[in-house]
């Protein structure tokens, strides 16, 4: 909130996905889709939270599941969108968690 340049709260939002801590996690996950990030942003932030940990992957993919509809609404399927699911789903190392998103509907 207090950052005067956009690039400056930029890394802080990206820097966000390296907290380790679950109640956290979900602040910041919570935090992406409030009227204090920038809609373009929010991509960054979930991403950041999917790339800090694979307990943030965890949380991230979850989030985007629970919060799709939102999401796709806000992004209207556009660039962000296939964005934001190649930073949640990148990464995931097992045939569970691959089969998870290959059963998801987007």
């Amino acid at each position: 909130k207090q950052a005067d340049m956009q690039e400056e709260k930029n890394r802080i939002e990206r820097v966000l996905g390296a907290i380790a801590q679950p109640e956290l996690i979900q602040r910041v996950l919570s935090f992406a889709l409030s009227e204090e990030v920038r809609p373009q942003d929010t991509v960054s932030v979930i991403g950041g939270v999917a790339g800090g940990s694979k307990q943030g992957r965890k949380a991230a993919w979850k989030f985007v599941r629970d919060n799709w509809e939102e999401l796709y609404n806000r992004y209207q399927g556009g660039f962000l969108i296939s964005r934001l699911i190649k930073l949640t789903v990148d990464g995931f190392a097992n045939d569970k968690m691959a089969a998870e998103v290959k059963v998801t509907k987007f």
